[in-house]
């Protein structure tokens, strides 16, 4: 991607999260990317075509930030993922705030974002898993418990912000949603797991 477009991109982004998508002109991205409306248009064509280009850099991004760091996850650092998470959705919460609208919009974006929920569910699985090999969770108490656990935290996370601002609070911090996240996993915690999370929590900035 050369610099122009992802100045764009970047721009488009800044003012989505501000102002919702649906309420920005093509115009006032050029502006704010501090280009001309010929040079933008130049880039991309229409505002579809700058859509599906912020969608591909998001899942470039995620995939970066959050899925690809193997590392981690084999490691069954579920914190600093969920962590990871937490700032993606932050840094785009436009697309939280909307995501129907959005995907009702352009409905060639839902099979990428339907893989990618299902991915996200299946890691959340994994290190919830991993957290009871390192006796940081309890055995799974009921066949198909963890499942849907990880269903319910996949919810949490992701309308973390998104319910956040429609309640109308000023709140919306990475550390509290991860505080949401230990309240849904608190009576699956060992005391260990309880000890770990809660030394995470205090060393985590606000």
């Amino acid at each position: 991607m050369n610099k122009t477009k992802k100045k764009i991109i970047i721009a488009a982004v800044s003012l989505f999260n501000e102002n919702g998508m649906n309420n920005i002109r093509n115009q006032d991205i050029a502006a704010a990317a501090e280009i001309s409306l010929s040079n933008f248009n130049y880039h991309f064509k229409t505002k579809q075509d700058l859509v599906y280009a912020v969608f591909t850099y998001m899942k470039e991004v995620l995939e970066e930030q959050v899925y690809g760091n193997k590392v981690l996850i084999k490691e069954g650092q579920g914190l600093e993922i969920t962590k990871a998470y937490f700032e993606f959705e932050r840094d785009f919460r436009f697309f939280y705030l909307d995501t129907h609208n959005i995907l009702q919009t352009y409905p060639e974006l839902k099979a990428g974002f339907r893989k990618q929920i299902k991915e996200a569910i299946l890691i959340i699985k994994n290190l919830n898993y991993i957290a009871v090999g390192k006796g940081l969770m309890i055995p799974e108490p009921l066949p198909g418990l963890y499942d849907q656990l990880a269903e319910q935290i996949w919810v949490n996370n992701h309308f973390w912000f998104a319910q956040i601002q429609i309640r109308g609070e000023e709140t919306a911090t990475v550390k509290k949603g991860l505080e949401t996240c230990y309240a849904i996993l608190y009576p699956y915690l060992t005391e260990k797991g309880k000890r770990s999370y809660q030394k995470y929590l205090e060393n985590l900035e606000s």
